[in-house]
Order: C-alpha cells, then sequence, then structure tokens
C-alpha cells in the first residue's frame, strides 16, 4: 500500500470523505459562469462605446 492509499484508508476510518472531485466540478462550472458573465458584459460595454463615439450617430444629431 503506498502513501496516497495509507491517507485515505486513514480519511475513511475517520469517517471524512473525499470531496475533491465535487470540489473539482464547483469550480469548473463557477470559472465557466464567470467567464460566460465578463464575455457579455464586455460585448455590452463595446456596444456601448461604439454607439457613444460613432461619427455617424454624432453627425445625425447635430441636425
Amino acid at each position: 500500500m503506498d502513501s496516497q492509499e495509507q491517507y485515505e484508508a486513514l480519511l475513511a476510518k475517520w469517517g471524512y470523505t473525499d470531496n475533491s472531485a465535487k470540489i473539482q466540478r464547483r469550480r469548473q462550472a463557477r470559472a465557466k459562469i464567470v467567464k460566460a458573465s465578463l464575455v457579455f458584459l464586455t460585448s455590452i460595454i463595446k456596444r456601448a462605446k461604439k454607439l457613444t463615439h460613432s461619427p455617424a450617430q454624432a453627425g445625425q444629431l447635430s441636425h
């Protein structure tokens, strides 16, 4: 039995469960949501900048 197996056996004996896979999935899901939110907000900001700095829009407003 190697040290990792001994460690897992000891944790099981003490009643602890290995949640590392569950924690990793949770982190990946959170990262996916954050990434999608950043892409969405970035696109909104880019569109807003495009509308406010567009020369065509400025020309139409002055008439």
